[in-house]
């Protein structure tokens, strides 16, 4: 479908911003929606919005948000066909989606701060506004930034702690993996919460495997609007990036990979903190089970 010059922009710009948190996407996206569905007047309103739907989703396929927020919706129109009911009810489901990712963050956070009680040294890795609202308050402790490569996430995270008078001691990716031993607590956010783990920063992986190993507790900061159930996460692609973010060489017999984000499977998470409590790996797939799909999403 070809869309108007002003949507097409948007899922350009949705398309290829590589900075901002899947949160911030899906913020843009039902933005993007809600004026659809109260500016479109021609033509099939219930097809225009199905494609739109699908159109966010690709755009950014790995961000979870995203997803949910176009399931939402369509569940709610699918089985509408009164033009004038399909805003009305499709435009109160998105404003309820953004009203919930605003009282959401707030609520984890209160979860989540008594896990900072008494700790020194806290490891977060990559960039997340929700952890960021969380380690604001860890007064008197040490948090270990990895920079991120290649988009310097860490770096941002460790900016914006600075600013708010917390200590922060900033060093590679990779030195901070010899780092998680010394550390009482990791925190992290997520892109996506699936059945078969936390799909977040590539080295989140790596830390959680050290984590376990020295028996230092990691959890993970989201919102349910970014659990992924297993036929959503079927469609889940972790895709390659631009390789002149790493070099740009062209260097004769070297490939050059860029993934921007790696699973870490359940069974070396501590718990899963979310707007509802902190849920405990195990329960993790209990709750991926009671998520509603839409046919639309299932079909071709």
């Amino acid at each position: 479908m070809k869309w108007p010059s002003s949507v097409e922009g948007v899922l350009r710009e949705i398309r290829s911003d590589n900075l901002s948190g899947a949160t911030q996407l899906a913020e843009r996206g039902a933005r993007l929606l809600l004026w659809y569905l109260k500016r479109e007047t021609k033509g099939d309103l219930q097809e225009g919005i199905k494609l739109l739907g699908k159109a966010l989703v690709d755009a950014q396929p790995a961000m979870a948000p995203m997803l949910n927020l176009v399931n939402s919706l369509f569940l709610t129109i699918e089985a509408l066909e009164d033009p004038l009911k399909i805003k009305r009810e499709g435009i109160k489901t998105i404003e309820e989606f953004l009203d919930a990712l605003a009282e959401g963050t707030e609520k984890i956070r209160d979860y989540a701060l008594p896990l900072l009680e008494g700790k020194k040294t806290i490891l977060t890795h990559s960039y997340s506004s929700t952890v960021l609202r969380v380690l604001g308050n860890a007064r008197g402790a040490e948090v270990i930034c990895p920079e991120g490569r290649p988009l310097y996430e860490g770096l941002k995270t460790a900016k914006e702690l600075a600013k708010r008078g917390i200590k922060v001691k900033l060093m590679v990716d990779f030195a901070a993996i010899s780092r998680v031993n010394e550390c009482n607590l990791v925190m992290v956010g997520a892109d996506s919460v699936t059945p078969d783990g936390v799909v977040n920063k590539i080295g989140t992986y790596g830390i959680a495997l050290v984590a376990k190993d020295n028996n230092i507790p990691l959890y993970v900061l989201t919102g349910k609007e970014k659990f992924l159930p297993w036929s959503f996460y079927q469609a889940l692609r972790i895709e390659k990036k631009d390789p002149r973010e790493v070099t740009q060489e062209n260097i004769p017999n070297v490939a050059v990979e860029n993934f921007y984000f790696d699973l870490t499977p359940l069974r070396l998470i501590t718990g899963v903190v979310t707007q509802e409590g902190i849920i405990p790996a195990e329960g993790v797939l209990e709750a991926l089970k009671k998520v509603k799909i839409s046919r639309w999403l299932t079909e071709p």
